[in-house]
């Protein structure tokens, strides 16, 4: 059964509803004003009661200051060595013995790999076999052309035959030059057989093992010289052409502390790198207690022009939890906190990205803690 309604009730409902939005809407209001007198009073520096009376303390001052500063643009990088040597062999054979470990120093001239040279042995004994049988045969065609001579000399052979004897005398000479020449070319063989370090350095690649096949070319071991680091980083081309070789550029190696560097760019690539589409700079760190090593990350700031910023003193920032406010004292010598945002840090001073216009006095150092409205005495 369906209950109607009469005219009445149904107008007293929907009044009723109304009074009780126009309600709801009143407390809502109230509220947010609330809110919005909490949030403005939190936006003072002073967090002070009411009844607060102002203070007088003595304080330094500094104005912030409008200024121009380098243009940056961050670039990643990877440091590599300065010289980086792949060492390998000319001969082909089986690796015998491997001397060296990686993160070994080796010095210029140590053997690093053997490899098996009993080919070599056999090709240099016959070599040595072959200068020895030309050495004799030296040996007797001078014999030979001294007799001759003196036969000459009484004028019991012609001059023909001296002129034969002495040719053999330089064909055996010749066979001898060419017989110890063979033997010098197997000696080098051998000694690619004997793979040395072709400098100092530091063994960071060990490419083979006993038994494996070594051929010509074939990089068996590789060194690096670390005394100075390379560190190679990416430009765009909106800004390649914006930097020249000798400005100095801001390194941050960032898995280490205290690992910053001002160095000059020593090198800009004309070309692009294909797999990044950027230009390449290199500049050079030293890296004298060897905290630097080959594949570390780092951080490259690079100058592109100037820019107006204002600067103000890292002493003068006042920290609240993740907020960051400084003092600003105006014409009646009143202290209020400015909340300000920062930038990139210059030397001593810190860069004010929003809240300062430039100019403006601000509280460097206080004998007393600072509360809003406080008068400075100077």
């Amino acid at each position: 059964m369906i209950r109607r309604l009469d005219p009445q009730h149904r107008r007293a409902g929907e009044n009723g509803s109304a009074r009780t939005r126009r309600r709801l809407a009143v407390i809502a209001a109230a509220a947010a004003l609330a809110v919005i007198a909490l949030a403005l009073g939190g936006c003072g520096g002073g967090d002070q009661p009411a009844s607060y009376q102002p203070k007088e303390v003595r304080a330094d001052l500094v104005a912030a200051l409008r200024t121009s500063v380098p243009r940056i643009v961050m670039a990643t990088g990877e440091l590599r060595a300065q010289n980086t040597v792949e060492v390998s062999t000319r001969m082909m054979g089986h690796v015998r013995e491997v001397l060296v470990r990686e993160g070994m120093q080796v010095a210029a001239g140590q053997c690093l790999v053997r490899i098996d040279d009993k080919d070599v042995l056999a090709q240099q004994r016959q070599a040595e076999a072959a200068v020895a049988e030309a050495r004799a045969v030296l040996d007797n065609a001078e014999t030979n052309l001294a007799r001759f001579e003196r036969l000459f000399a009484e004028n019991s052979v012609s001059r023909a035959q001296l002129d034969d004897v002495r040719t053999g005398r330089d064909r055996a000479r010749a066979g001898l030059q060419r017989a110890e020449a063979a033997l010098a070319e197997v000696g080098v063989h051998l000694s690619y057989l004997r793979v040395q370090a072709p400098a100092a350095g530091t063994v960071i690649r060990r490419l083979v093992d006993p038994g494996d096949m070594a051929s010509p070319g074939m990089p068996l071991v590789i060194l690096e010289q670390g005394n100075v680091m390379k560190v190679r980083a990416g430009l765009s081309e909106r800004d390649v052409d914006l930097v020249n070789v000798g400005a100095e550029v801001r390194v941050k190696v960032t898995s280490l502390d205290q690992a910053v560097y001002t160095v000059p760019v020593a090198r800009i690539i004309p070309a692009a790198n294909p797999q990044s589409r950027t230009f390449d700079l290199e500049a050079y760190l030293p890296n004298d207690d060897r905290r630097l090593r080959s594949g570390m990350f780092a951080r490259v700031e690079v100058p592109i022009g100037a820019r107006d910023a204002i600067l103000v003193p890292r002493e003068a920032l006042h920290l609240r939890g993740q907020l960051t406010g400084v003092w600003i004292v105006d014409e009646t010598e009143t202290a209020h906190l400015r909340w300000i945002r920062t930038g990139r840090e210059v030397g001593d001073e810190v860069e004010v990205v929003s809240g300062l216009q430039g100019g403006e006095s601000l509280v460097l150092r206080s004998d007393l803690p600072l509360v809003e409205g406080d008068k400075v005495v100077r």
